[in-house]
């Protein structure tokens, strides 16, 4: 395997240069990746602590508060930072048209929808939720204005800039949640801290854009609002129906059990949700790409889809092994035995870890391929049936009844969306993609299983097994990926 032939004059032949586009999305995700590990981390650690030091029924106050305004709001950002990504990437000069106008039926979608969702808040629920949710409102508002200066960043290509942005932001408004949590103050204290972190993440990323990427048009143009929200309609649908199936079943849940019941399971839900900066980070990376290619371009979208696919799989697939089987041992590490009744919700999570993935990359491809209502459909239809599968798991089940909703429903949107996907750009070698994830995750399993008494050494063990593994695996069955990931990794 290790032989390789020489040419007339006896030299070895050279490898032909990496491509530019592969090390570029290579780069492109580390960048985007950093900020989402730095910030996941960050925002982690606060969770923990705050699930520490406050009762369980205020961690499930702000879990509930975070989950609602984060779904009122999202109609802020009705897929028109798509929209944006997806043309300025084809023509840098759709800069002018897009930025200001997306900016501004930001704010006019969002702050109505929050307003009319806290006065009903306040109708229904205490004041001290009600504030709670306002000041995280404000907070998701800023974000989402921050999001559209991102989608610059993503279309030009500048992702190191959004780590510039959050990765400061999101240590410093950890670092004050928790010494303020650690000085003896509450959820509102944190709140106050996540809205004035929002705010300066907000500045600086203008300030970067417009230094650094692009002095785009401030004019606004009221004749492109009308087909800029026609294109984003069906991505903002789709984007607003996945923030739905991501929160509803905490909200649901809210109904039925008890504050402490929702933070038990909020606690859980974390740890899916930790997972979640991977897809974000490579999905950045390649949907620009995805929007310059088709299929019958050089080179095809489907060869870029099937290798992001794989690099997915890879790097989700054990995660979601050592999920389920290291459920006890990683709650008690984490949150302490008041939670251990989250085991089982975290067990059923799982298989969601092994999923979202490519269901989030498959949708990527689709709405870069002009397909989004294909994607909005199969959202649309999936939060349908997950509200009328809680409607009977969580009455019965509590926070497992939910847990597994959110999985059965992860389980449909990803084979709809990767079939729609194979409609698309053809067949795929699923072999070369899924089996070398598979074999490792299966090695790595093995000794998480065997060692979970020792959390700590079954973490290692694993780690160390699974790249092993899939580094000798990948170097035997499939030669030609695993140089081009080895050189890719070498000159990046």
């Amino acid at each position: 395997m290790g032989y390789r032939a020489r040419d007339a004059s006896g030299r070895r032949p050279r490898r032909p240069p990496v491509n530019e586009g592969a090390r570029r999305i290579v780069l492109n995700t580390s960048y985007r990746t950093i900020p989402d590990v730095a910030g996941k981390v960050a925002t982690f650690l606060l969770y923990v602590v705050m699930a520490r030091e406050v009762d369980p029924s205020e961690f499930g106050v702000f879990t509930f508060s975070l989950a609602y305004v984060g779904i009122v709001t999202v109609l802020g950002s009705f897929g028109q930072d798509w929209i944006l990504t997806r043309e300025v990437a084809r023509e840098r000069g759709a800069i002018d048209r897009y930025f200001a106008n997306t900016l501004l039926l930001k704010v006019g979608l969002s702050i109505p929808a929050l307003g009319l969702s806290l006065a009903v808040l306040a109708v229904v629920s205490s004041p001290h939720t009600t504030f709670v949710s306002l000041l995280l409102g404000l907070s998701a508002v800023a974000e989402l204005l921050t999001q559209t200066c991102f989608a610059v960043f993503q279309a030009y290509e500048r992702l190191a800039l959004v780590s510039a942005v959050l990765v400061p932001q999101r240590l410093l408004t950890a670092l004050a949640g928790i010494a303020l949590l650690l000085a003896g103050q509450g959820i509102v204290a944190v709140a106050v801290v996540f809205l004035i972190g929002s705010a300066l993440g907000l500045a600086a990323s203008a300030a970067l854009m417009f230094g650094r990427v692009v002095r785009a048009a401030l004019a606004l143009d009221p004749s492109i609002w009308r087909p800029l929200m026609r294109a984003a309609i069906p991505v903002g649908v789709a984007t607003v129906a996945s923030l739905v199936l991501f929160r509803i079943d905490t909200a649901m849940l809210a109904a039925y059990k008890s504050s402490k019941v929702v933070g038990t399971y909020g606690a859980s839900y974390r740890l899916l949700e930790a997972s979640l900066f991977i897809s974000w980070g490579l999905g950045a990376a390649v949907f620009p790409v995805f929007s310059r290619l088709h299929a019958s371009s050089e080179p095809r979208v489907g060869v870029v889809f099937e290798r992001s696919l794989k690099l997915l799989t890879a790097l989700t697939l054990p995660l979601a092994a050592g999920a389920g089987i290291l459920a006890a041992p990683l709650i008690d590490l984490i949150y302490g035995r008041h939670y251990d009744s989250g085991v089982t919700a975290l067990r059923l999570l799982a298989p969601a870890i092994a999923l979202y993935p490519a269901a989030y990359i498959a949708g990527d491809l689709l709405v870069s391929q002009m397909r989004q209502n294909a994607v909005s459909a199969v959202y649309v239809v999936v939060v349908i049936q997950n509200i009328l599968l809680n409607l009977f798991l969580i009455p019965r089940w509590s926070l497992n009844g939910a847990a597994a909703g959110t999985s059965i429903s992860q389980v449909l949107a990803t084979g709809a969306l990767v079939y729609l996907s194979l409609r698309t750009v053809g067949r795929l070698d699923w072999r070369r993609m899924l089996a070398g994830p598979v074999v490792a995750s299966v090695v790595a399993g093995v000794a998480m299983a065997t060692l979970q008494g020792s959390i700590v050494a079954a973490l290692a063990a694993a780690a160390v097994l699974y790249a092993a593994s899939l580094v000798v695996f990948e170097r035997f069955a499939f030669p030609d990926d695993a140089r081009v990931l080895f050189d890719l990794a070498r000159r990046a």
